[in-house]
């Protein structure tokens, strides 16, 4: 079965973390997505729903772990525009979790439109406001920035 949602190479930031966790969190929206849309060849729906909404759960936490290290991130770099990019952020976050509620909620109802708009959601920050990040490290030390900040993988 084709993914529901292919990472792109020309989405790669060129910050090795980031980028990392950007695949990762691909990786668990597919398995969202195939336990939304396809039952995730379950036929119980109480287990269905149940591994649904861990799975959400897991998500959103690596979600804001994610937020997290970028900030970090942009606190050690200096990035002027950090104030602004955690209220973004936090705004993500919000929507994130109404999606979510939206998903649980209407678990027998699939609507394709709501896994669109969080697709679209991830990409268009990643290609805006990270990306404006990413730019500003290029032109800044990245590799100080970088090298002293570790996250698990």
């Amino acid at each position: 079965m084709k993914k529901f949602f292919e990472w792109r190479n020309e989405w790669s930031l060129g910050i090795e973390i980031i980028d990392r966790q950007h695949r990762q969190l691909v990786v668990m929206f597919n398995k969202i997505a195939e336990l939304y849309l396809n039952n995730g060849g379950q036929t119980d729906s109480e287990q269905r729903s149940n591994q649904l909404h861990d799975q959400l759960n897991i998500f959103y936490e690596k979600v804001r772990e994610h937020f997290n290290d970028e900030e970090d991130l942009m606190l050690k770099a200096n990035y002027p525009s950090h104030t602004e990019h955690a209220h973004d952020h936090l705004m993500l976050c919000a929507e994130l979790k109404h999606y979510i509620r939206h998903i649980e909620e209407e678990l027998d109802h699939i609507d394709i439109g709501i896994l669109n708009s969080l697709k679209v959601w991830f990409i268009s920050h990643i290609i805006s406001s990270d990306k404006e990040f990413a730019d500003f490290l290029q032109v800044h030390s990245q590799d100080e920035v970088t090298s002293s900040h570790s996250v698990d993988s």
